[in-house]
């Protein structure tokens, strides 16, 4: 099966995930604490998912985010990194398309997000 691959690192957790074409979610997302040891950590991850897939499954593209983005975009050759700011202002209008307002709390961080008509017309960290 033809699996697409996201991964955000995160000052406290390291979070991958697996799609198919139809963006369905494909086996469960692994969630590890990063632990200040992002590429470990990371590298454990692919290891862990590696050992879910099957003979017949194929990682087709990957995209990574987060504090530690370009350091696993790197790291794997991602073709798409994206800042966190993009991929929660995409994320909340694939599940709400009218969304004006997104708060987000990290390890690191807290943002809000203002989107108008699925624009980000301002944001804070």
């Amino acid at each position: 099966m033809d699996l697409y691959l996201g991964i955000d690192v995160g000052s406290v957790s390291t979070n991958l995930i697996l799609i198919d074409h139809q963006g369905e979610l494909y086996l469960s997302p692994l969630y590890l604490r990063t632990q200040g040891q992002p590429i470990a950590v990371l590298k454990q991850g692919l290891a862990l998912l590696e050992e879910r897939l099957s003979a017949t499954d194929r990682i087709c593209g990957a995209g990574t985010t987060g504090s530690g983005r370009s350091l696993a975009g790197a790291l794997i050759g991602a073709d798409i990194v994206k800042n966190e700011i993009t991929a929660h202002s995409v994320a909340a209008l694939s599940q709400v398309p009218q969304v004006r307002t997104v708060l987000e709390i990290g390890g690191r961080d807290s943002k809000i997000i203002i989107l108008k008509s699925g624009i980000v017309v301002d944001f804070a960290m």
